[in-house]
């Protein structure tokens, strides 16, 4: 099949692991990206690429640049192209390459390069030191697409009732999804480390991993000193670990252009469609904690408008925060737990460098799908607390249509809702809750609560006999009643 010149391709990936032994001679994070960027011109099998740029679109990360994108195009002696810097979110990497695939399919660009990185594992172990790393901001001018105004979270009513982390916040669905399943918390745990075995077998042979010693489930399942527990259910081992030092680069351009730099055809890696929803409601009014309804819609249209059944895909990277994320993403898929459902071995084997991850999981099934001539993969995000979805289709053949990003956001934002109720007070049923742990137990729980009328409300938990019982056992449905300072009895 022919490739049509505007085609938008794939022809390099690259990615960097950093273990500096003294962490004052680590690489900023830019250098760390600056190093990817070259690993994948290097890949691509052309150099010369990076002098071309006309877009560097880079996702924001913990470090404090302004506009990493311009001091790595002036580092090629390219010419001033745009940059953008992306929005914090679990599905930042995938709208910037989907919109400069449509971009490029339009004209509008022809070379981008899509480049994050971190080194959180070096700064925070000199600052554990006591000589904490100064990385100097590169300067540049304002991104010509910037993240925009972030939200104030501080503001929703989840927040202010104690979901102050994305752990508490998994840890609702982890919970409503074991009890609408009807496993008993030590079943239910040993089923989810058992999931993250499988994701630690694949990071034992990836090179590009942070964590490559393969911890068994007993071990992912089992609280110690190095494996803490985090929440009700999660131990360290079973949340994403962004305490590394990675980077990772997309090189994406036109087929004539990949063509006129000598890039064989057998190195291409085409995007072929891709849906997302970029906002849902608040965490307070969504209907369930147990499903996940605009997630099954984003699959759903995925496979619908591809044609393409879930057998068929050579490989997938579900974004692995959580294990309460994998596994709504493969039931929407249709996907089994037999199925391997990662390439890199996820956000906590693998490593997940903040805001970029994403970068390494599509950079692993460029060489996935390169090893398998016509074969398709499928990569997904997660973001803002299941708030937003993103999945994509990567083939190592031309596409048959060009490619095309559905939104589903408008048809989401129709889906049923919950009432929520601020203040409400009495007798209330247990939809779902996370018990927060220090190094000494558990330490409070925030309770998902519905009222008589079906509303939901937020309740905390602070008496250390009712944490314990929530911490071992399953207590959704169990009938309690909320205090005016918003205590919750049972």
């Amino acid at each position: 099949m022919s490739t049509a010149s505007r085609t938008p391709v794939l022809v390099g990936c690259g990615q960097v692991v950093q273990r500096s032994p003294d962490p004052q001679h680590a690489r900023s994070p830019i250098a760390l990206m600056r190093m990817a960027a070259e690993r994948a011109a290097a890949d691509a099998g052309a150099p010369k690429l990076l002098a071309s740029l006309d877009s560097v679109r880079v996702p924001q990360g913990l470090w404090r640049y302004v506009n990493p994108g311009a001091w790595l195009a002036e580092q090629w002696g390219g010419r001033r192209g745009e940059t953008c810097l992306g929005k914090i979110s679990g599905t930042t990497v995938q709208q910037l390459l989907h919109d400069a695939a449509l971009d490029i399919q339009a004209g509008r660009h022809d070379v981008v390069l899509l480049v994050g990185g971190e080194a959180e594992h070096s700064k925070r172990r000199a600052k554990a030191a006591g000589q904490p790393l100064v990385w100097d901001d590169p300067g540049g001018p304002t991104p010509d697409q910037g993240p925009g105004e972030m939200p104030d979270w501080r503001a929703r009513p989840a927040i202010r009732a104690g979901l102050h982390s994305p752990a508490l916040t998994f840890s609702l669905y982890e919970v409503a999804m074991r009890h609408a399943s009807s496993e008993t918390p030590a079943v239910h745990l040993a089923r989810i480390a058992r999931l993250w075995e499988t994701f630690a077998t694949v990071a034992r042979d990836n090179p590009n991993a942070w964590i490559r010693s393969a911890p068994d489930a007993h071990r992912i399942a089992t609280p110690t000193l190095e494996n803490r527990q985090v929440t009700v259910p999660y131990t360290k081992y079973l949340v994403a670990n962004m305490v590394v030092d990675e980077a990772a680069a997309l090189l994406l351009c036109s087929a004539e252009t990949a063509q006129r730099y000598g890039i064989p055809e057998h190195r291409w890696v085409f995007p072929v469609l891709a849906s997302q929803v970029t906002d849902q409601p608040e965490l307070s009014t969504r209907a369930s904690f147990a499903c996940e309804p605009a997630l099954e819609r984003v699959a759903a249209c995925l496979l619908e408008k591809s044609g393409v059944e879930p057998a068929e895909l050579a490989c997938v990277d579900l974004y692995s925060c959580f294990p309460a994320a994998v596994q709504l993403a493969a039931r929407a898929l249709g996907l089994d737990g037999e199925d391997p459902l990662t390439v890199t071995g996820g956000l906590t084997f693998a490593g997940g460098p903040f805001n970029s991850y994403v970068l390494h999981a599509l950079a692993t099934t460029m060489a996935r799908l390169r090893a398998a001539p016509g074969s398709m993969g499928l990569v997904s995000g997660v973001g803002g607390f299941m708030a937003r979805h993103a999945m994509g289709l990567y083939a190592s053949r031309p596409p048959e249509r060009p490619f095309q990003v559905w939104d589903l956001t408008e048809e989401a934002a129709g889906l049923p809702g919950r009432e929520f109720a601020e203040e409400a007070a009495g007798d209330v049923g247990v939809e779902t809750y996370s018990v927060a742990y220090d190094r000494s137990g558990p330490q409070r729980g925030v309770v998902a609560a519905r009222t008589p009328q079906g509303a939901r409300t937020w309740a905390q938990v602070s008496d250390p006999d009712l944490l314990a019982r929530l911490a071992t056992e399953d207590l959704c449905e169990a009938h309690g009643r909320i205090a005016a300072d918003r205590e919750l009895s049972l």
